[in-house]
């Protein structure tokens, strides 16, 4: 979903449900989640807002808040071997903007918490932990 109810306010939000199954295979994983089929669940969000119409020095300043959930990702599944399973995560991010048509200075703090939190398709992958970032973006 991408909404802007009102002007310089952006809503981005996503989910996905995934339930697969294995049921044409070995006898070692029939009927068991693939480890290749990642999270059940994911959803995202993310609002940001930017001054318009206020004056030529505060329009453009604009900041912004969102997510990004995962549930639990079985990463071996196996009758032999049996589960293995990476924990759920929720990470938040938020960003300060100064948006101008010329030019945009931009920073961004990812993993607020410093959540510890790990991803993977049939592996484990530590993610990152709080970071600060910022960009400068000149506009030809």
């Amino acid at each position: 979903m991408i909404a802007n109810p009102v002007r310089g306010l952006n809503i981005v939000a996503g989910y996905s449900y995934n339930d697969a199954k294995n049921e044409n295979t070995v006898a070692d994983t029939k009927g068991l989640r693939p480890v290749d089929a990642g999270p059940k669940h994911l959803a995202n969000a993310r609002i940001s807002y930017k001054l318009d119409g206020v004056n030529d020095i505060v329009n453009g300043l604009g900041l912004g808040f969102g997510g990004n959930y995962a549930s639990e990702n079985i990463v071996v599944n196996t009758i032999t071997t049996g589960q293995f399973i990476l924990p759920s995560y929720t990470v938040f991010n938020a960003s300060l903007f100064y948006d101008k048509p010329k030019y945009r200075i931009g920073f961004k703090l990812d993993n607020l918490t410093n959540e510890r939190y790990y991803s993977g398709w049939t592996t484990i992958e530590v993610n990152m932990p709080r970071r600060f970032s910022g960009n400068l973006t000149l506009k030809f």
